[in-house]
This record gives C-alpha cells, structure tokens and sequence, in this order.
C-alpha cells in the first residue's frame, strides 16, 4: 500500500497535546516502563511515543484509503476543543478567587472531556484488535480487512452519518458518563503522573442503572486531576468545584494510575526514590 504523502500517518492513540500536559518543555517527557521499574526513565520525544501507522485508517480490498484521515481528524476536532478547556481549568486553578466557586465549567465543556475521555478508551489499539478479534470469532467468514473496517467504523464517531454514529459504540459509552458530577483535585507540585491507558475507572454497582461507573480519575496535568463521580456519589463531593489534594489523595492517584498504565508511566520530571518505590508496591500487586 503506497503511503499518502497529503495524510497524517503516524496516528497517535495518547494525544501529543494531552502528553504535552506532562511536560516542562512541551516536546520531552520522562518516561518509565511500568513492567520493569528498575530500569532508569528515558527522556523521549512526545512525537514518538504512543503512536502506530495508519491505525484509524478504513482500507478496501484492493489496499487504497477510504475515508483518508477522516477519523484522525476528527479525533483532532475533539482534542484542539479539550486543550482549550485544560487551559481554562489551570488558568482558574491558579486563581485564588475561582478555588471557592461551585463550577467553571459550561454543560457543553463537560461534555467535550467526557467525549475527550471516552474517545481514549476505545481508540486504544488493544480495544480495537479485540473488537476485530470478537467480530472474526462470531463471524469466521468475514475478511480480516472488513472485520477491521467495521471495527473502525462501530468503535468511533465518524461523522458522515448521523444515524450511524447513533448505534457506535463509542455514543452509548459516551452517554454513560454524561450527567456525573465533575471535581478538580489540585496541587501545588508537579507530582501527578499519568500513562499509557490514562484513566482509572471504579465500575458501577450491579444495579447501577445505565451501567455508569462509581467514579473515574483522570490525570489532565502535572498538577490537576480531574474526578467524576455517579450522581448518586455526589453528595460525598465538598461544594466547591476545586479541592485541593492531600498527600494521601495524591499517593492514591499514582499508585492507581500505575495499576491501570499497560506498560509505560509519564512524568514532568523523575520520580523521587519516595515515589519511586510507592509505583514499584503498587505495580507488585497488580501482578500477585
């Protein structure tokens, strides 16, 4: 298949302008890998980490592009619209007068991070092998490529039919984050870390109606965590919109993140020896 030199090809399922939330210079973060935590970080190049070719990219039988970056595009619409409201958040974050207010946050700019959040969960190149893996399974004469293409086309919001973004994926599990309530944890430090699958999901009770989650932490800054707790949750939520976190809360935020990372951790700047072995106990017993 010869490569469109007009495309995007080097895809990135972590975006660079969230990975850029972690970093002093906004082009090098520090980076650990989560299963070998004695090896010492590597400084590497946002533009070269969490990435592949062409993963969003729908191919027909005879190898040309279908719809060439059309998802990759849309994927950028949703995170140039998601970097401005991380702005927003840290700019009040650092205003003493905004940290007693009960929301920043417009129903339109909530349902961007929620869209931003839920877009990372299934554009993870692992959540879109199984999905091809399942579809081949239940359907074993299906082509590979079509097994793929439909995968694409199900697991994220295309934007050329309106009634089929309706039945993706992706706008169910959208739906089942909407109406959570929001909170900013905030600190003072550049200590909190995030990493290669960056979200931390509690999972709902049972009966939990519309399966929501109790709870998600998502790290969007070296310093700022945003929370979403199930409404049923929300009255354990202080009234203002931020709070800022303890030292254990913080503790709490890496050792979860380490647990969820699949095999990388990024940081602003290396983790102290004290940090260090709080990841290396918390990674130990994800693996017992």
């Amino acid at each position: 298949m010869t490569k469109n030199k007009q495309m995007t090809h080097s895809e990135h399922y972590i975006p660079q302008m969230y990975l850029r939330q972690f970093s002093e210079n906004k082009k090098n973060l520090y980076r650990y890998d989560a299963n070998n935590l004695d090896r010492p970080p590597e400084v590497r190049s946002i533009k070269r980490i969490c990435r592949g070719i062409d993963m969003y990219e729908p191919i027909d039988k005879e190898g040309a592009y279908i719809i060439p970056n059309h998802i990759e595009n849309r994927f950028e619409r949703i995170e140039t619209k998601a970097s401005k409201i991380i702005e927003t958040i840290n700019a009040k974050a650092q205003n003493e007068r905004c940290l007693s207010c009960s929301s920043i946050l417009t129903e339109e700019e909530k349902s961007v991070l929620i869209i931003f959040i839920t877009a990372l969960m299934f554009r993870d190149p692992d959540t879109i092998d199984l999905g091809i893996k399942s579809l081949h399974a239940s359907n074993p004469d299906i082509d590979i490529k079509d097994a793929r293409n439909y995968t694409l086309y199900n697991l994220l919001p295309l934007g050329v039919d309106s009634e089929w973004d309706k039945k993706t994926i992706i706008r169910t599990a959208t739906e089942r984050l909407s109406g959570m309530a929001f909170q900013i944890g905030i600190t003072t430090e550049d200590v909190i870390i995030t990493s290669d699958r960056p979200y931390v999901v509690w999972p709902s009770d049972k009966n939990e109606s519309y399966n929501r989650p109790k709870a998600i932490i998502f790290p969007l800054t070296s310093r700022l965590v945003l929370y979403l707790f199930a409404l049923n949750d929300a009255d354990a939520i202080k009234r203002s919109f931020f709070t800022k976190l303890s030292e254990e809360q913080i503790k709490d935020i890496q050792e979860n993140v380490t647990v969820c990372a699949k095999k990388w951790l990024f940081s602003r700047r290396p983790l102290t020896e004290e940090q260090m072995e709080r990841v290396k106990e918390a990674r130990d017993r994800k693996s017992c």
